[in-house]
């Protein structure tokens, strides 16, 4: 690359070091214990939460260790899309692609509308309303730029 602020073609500029890269990930998943963990725990109980919890965080580091090992492989943009591709073919990579592109699309309004609720519950305000200004706002923080959603994030 012969300009900093001009990525070649199919490459994302680096704009995130290795502490701001693990902040958005303690980020993107410690957000389940407020949304999502808690639910089994009546089920299950202690111990058969922390059976489940031990059995996540193997997948989750395999899946961590597999996808970052892909991302220095195969250092594109694209993410999944790109790595379907190289391995499944054309067909199946905009498969991937369309599916992460779905999660993408779905998954940032029901986030926010689960703020809503948890907010909702604790303060005397519409859970709604939360959860569409909660979108906004972090829809803004990432509009203006992910290094500073980063820093937001730590």
């Amino acid at each position: 690359m012969t300009d900093s602020s001009k990525p070649e073609p199919g490459k994302l500029r680096r704009t995130l070091g290795p502490l701001m890269l693990w902040g958005l990930g303690v980020g993107y998943v410690i957000s389940g214990e407020y949304f999502g963990w808690n639910l089994g725990l009546p089920l299950g109980g202690t111990w058969g939460m922390l059976v489940a919890t031990l059995i996540i965080t193997v997948m989750y580091v395999a899946f961590t260790l597999s996808y970052a090992e892909l991302a220095c492989a195969m250092p594109q943009a694209g993410g999944v899309f790109v790595y379907a591709q190289r391995a499944l073919g054309p067909f199946w990579g905009f498969q991937a692609g369309l599916v992460q592109i779905v999660e993408f699309v779905f998954a940032p309004p029901a986030i926010a509308m689960a703020i809503g609720a948890y907010v909702g519950m604790r303060l005397d305000v519409d859970p709604r309303v939360v959860g569409i200004a909660a979108f906004f706002i972090f829809t803004g923080l990432n509009i203006w730029g992910v290094r500073q959603a980063a820093m937001f994030e730590l």
